[in-house]
């Protein structure tokens, strides 16, 4: 009965530090002293079936120690914020146990190690997909609708306001925005890639083209640089704005095909 209650007793720890760790990570929050309530948790559960409870009692106690575990782990100082806690806190006990309910179900077998193993696997998904959607929010906090026009013509893109880009056109002292392939080719239908390369005359279409050293990580090259007519981004209109064409992907990095300069908004 002795490797009994320590199989339960480390299955219910290992349980509930998962459940605080992926709470803290849902809500964004630090936390602290995650190991001591979950020991305390699991302590709590073992003792549970000693006390013969009903039904409810089953559940009053449930809330009192999932209530005591926040307590510990968490700093509110609102109910608001300890029932949106409690809720991520529920939600979190839900899934897991869910899938230890769906993984011993599918396959017959309780073995501790396999069900621990599931839960990681879970809580690896879970840490990705939130890692993934947290950078995605970040990322539109600085997006912007841009309008760009240049002799007859005008399109929109989606911009991203980069603090990192502090480029700036050397002749006339103003700063640069990145355009890539895409809004370059519908901006000026006729100018391919190859003109762009081989510095063409057809370049002699664009307003004050000319070409700029452009440092990034690891190379130095130089980039097209020209003047719009008009760009309008965030309530702003910005007479003979500079452009500069980047043929590099940063699309699937930004999700945006205009890289704003740090002083444009």
């Amino acid at each position: 009965m002795q490797i009994v209650v320590e199989y339960v007793l480390l299955e219910n720890f290992f349980i509930n530090l998962i459940v605080l760790k992926t709470t803290a990570l849902l809500l964004h929050e630090k936390g602290r002293l995650f190991f001591l309530s979950a020991f305390l948790g699991a302590c709590l559960t073992v003792v549970m079936p000693l006390l013969f409870l009903s039904s409810f009692g089953w559940v009053l106690v449930q809330v009192g120690i999932m209530t005591i575990t926040i307590c510990i782990s968490f700093r509110f100082r609102r109910l608001k914020k300890f029932l949106q806690i409690f809720a991520t806190q529920f939600a979190s006990a839900f899934l897991y146990g869910g899938a230890a309910y769906f993984f011993e179900g599918a396959f017959g077998t309780r073995s501790l190690l396999m069900i621990l193993a599931v839960i990681v696997a879970v809580f690896v998904v879970v840490k990705l997909l939130c890692k993934a959607i947290f950078r995605k929010r970040n990322v539109e906090k600085f997006c912007y609708d841009v309008e760009i026009q240049i002799g007859g013509s005008c399109g929109k893109w989606k911009a991203f306001l980069d603090s990192g880009n502090m480029l700036t056109d050397p002749l006339t002292d103003s700063p640069v925005s990145l355009i890539n392939y895409r809004v370059f080719s519908t901006l000026f239908k006729e100018i391919d890639l190859e003109d762009v390369l081989r510095h063409t005359d057809k370049l002699k279409m664009l307003k004050f083209a000319h070409y700029i050293n452009f440092n990034t990580l690891g190379s130095n090259n130089k980039i097209l640089v020209f003047q719009a007519d008009k760009m309008a981004v965030a309530g702003k209109v910005l007479e003979g704005a500079m452009l500069g064409l980047c043929l590099k992907n940063f699309n699937e990095a930004f999700g945006s095909d205009v890289i704003l300069s740090s002083s444009v908004c």
